[in-house]
């Protein structure tokens, strides 16, 4: 059985697996799934129900972090040291988990937006989508799971910064996280702020694209002051993205 990975399109974790992924030359099929209806498809394989999931003839790999432990060697040459993956985890909590509340704290308003970033292939900017079916259940759902409350924007947009700028003060000094190469701290850092530069090698590029986003997400992305990240997630795509299947 040739490896199955389920994700959804527009998943920056999902990217970071299916980057990894690609790095290796691992074979493996893309099952993209719509949120929401992704449960009836997972069900019967995890116990929690989030993406992304590689189902090979050995077993399930659940979470980004666990399947670039698969891969890490042939997709870097080398066992990341304990340092980066420290870094890695400190990414994936205060960059990416961040930005999941952040996303759907600025789009949850727009089920026009919703609709387009849930489908399966992209759609054109100027076409018209529909909601999501249920979609006043899949928001409620949402806003429960990411805490999306005054309260916590606040924190996770401190967690953001604090951990962006620690970042940009690493690469003003270094091409790469380890000082060498190419490796997971990179790789992890571009696939999870990759929805806020959007770098044209991401295969999530053509859902972004063909929304236009609120105007409080674009002021908000702009008054950030990461450009130095930004440039530094595009180098990285355009120097490493293998093209995802």
């Amino acid at each position: 059985m040739s490896a199955k990975l389920y994700t959804f399109p527009i998943s920056h974790f999902s990217e970071k697996a299916r980057w990894g992924l690609d790095l290796a030359n691992y074979p493996y099929e893309l099952n993209p799934l719509i949120p929401g209806q992704h449960i009836q498809t997972l069900k019967p394989k995890v116990s929690e129900l989030y993406v992304p999931v590689l189902e090979t003839d050995s077993g399930i790999i659940q979470g980004s972090g666990a399947i670039l432990d698969l891969v890490e060697e042939k997709a870097f040459g080398r066992r990341a040291s304990d340092e980066e993956k420290q870094m890695e985890e400190k990414i994936d909590n205060q960059i990416g988990k961040s930005l999941q509340t952040l996303l759907y704290h600025f789009i949850l308003d727009y089920p026009e937006i919703v609709g387009k970033l849930f489908l399966l292939k992209p759609a054109d900017i100027s076409e018209t989508v529909a909601p999501p079916e249920h979609f006043e259940l899949i928001a409620l759902s949402l806003k429960r799971r990411y805490k999306i409350t005054p309260k916590n924007l606040e924190v996770v947009k401190l967690a953001l910064d604090e951990c962006s700028k620690e970042l940009m003060q690493i690469y003003k000094s270094k091409k790469y996280f380890n000082g060498n190469s190419f490796g997971r701290v990179d790789l992890t850092l571009a696939s999870l702020m990759g929805m806020l530069s959007e770098p044209k090698e991401s295969p999530a590029y053509p859902w972004f694209t063909s929304v236009t986003m609120p105007e409080p997400f674009l002021q908000w992305r702009n008054n950030l002051g990461y450009d130095i990240l930004f440039e530094k997630i595009k180098e990285f795509y355009k120097d490493f993205r293998i093209q995802s299947k």
